[in-house]
């Protein structure tokens, strides 16, 4: 298969048109008519991930978070992505990006986070320019906000949460958004749609009171393992249809790491 027919099959599972208008989607780095056998799949192509790709003899790396997001003037070895743009060209390794298009498309990382959740019925949490980001759902019984922040542990696979709310407290209604989703907005949206709790990451301190003081609770999971998560399914979704090998990253790309006091 050629980089343009892996391009066509993202195309088709997260169309380019649902991407936010200030993101950067698409093919960023590579050749369409190169040859693809194998592929990496990845939150971020950051370095250890562009030398796993290399050791591993990848031809293309299909990321969430784009490798080139803000203006990039130059690419040298001056910088670390400039570096890790060479190391990529040199190695004749496509990289392709889906970010707020795979949050917003069916099937994308709030999809699976609300279908892991085991949520019900559920709606989009927030217009975008083109469509809905977020979900909104419901589970089948109620449970404890103590309860829920353990099972999004355990699906996620996280060595912990934040919560904003009493644990005791009885939630049933739930609102989502991966990776930074602690819009004050989104959370008002939230709570006008009757939800109890809202499921997201990056939850800053003054984010927290804000729900505290209209009455959500929050379970903060970060943004690396809300979205992290999904990248086994855009694997599986990508690997159906077509000829290539794929393989989801072994690195832990999370930048934050949890320290507990022995």
């Amino acid at each position: 298969m050629l980089v343009k027919d892996i391009v066509g099959i993202m195309e088709e599972i997260a169309p380019p048109v649902l991407a936010e208008k200030w993101d950067n989607v698409g093919l960023l780095v590579g050749c369409e008519n190169a040859s693809v056998k194998k592929i990496l799949f990845a939150l971020d192509a950051v370095d250890s991930v562009v030398d796993e790709a290399v050791a591993s003899g990848a031809d293309m790396i299909i990321t969430h978070h784009p490798i080139i997001f803000k203006g990039l003037n130059t690419v040298t070895d001056k910088t670390s992505v400039g570096r890790r743009i060479i190391k990529l060209i040199k190695n004749g390794i496509a990289v392709y990006s889906a970010h707020t298009n795979f949050d917003i498309a069916d099937g994308g990382t709030n999809s699976i986070l609300a279908e892991l959740t085991g949520l019900e019925d559920t709606e989009g949490l927030a217009a975008t320019d083109n469509a809905f980001i977020g979900k909104v759902g419901t589970l089948k019984e109620k449970t404890t906000l103590k309860e829920l922040a353990r099972k999004v542990m355990e699906i996620l696979n996280a060595p912990g949460v934040n919560i904003t709310g009493a644990p005791e407290c009885f939630v049933q209604k739930v609102g989502l958004c991966t990776g930074s989703g602690a819009d004050r907005d989104f959370m008002l949206n939230a709570k006008s749609k009757g939800c109890d709790v809202y499921i997201t990451g990056d939850v800053g301190y003054h984010d927290a009171q804000f729900a505290e003081e209209i009455g959500l609770c929050l379970i903060d999971a970060s943004h690396f393992y809300t979205e992290a998560v999904a990248m086994p399914y855009l694997c599986g979704y990508v690997g159906k249809k077509c000829d290539a090998e794929c393989i989801v990253t072994k690195i832990k790309g999370e930048s934050f790491k949890l320290m507990t006091k022995n």
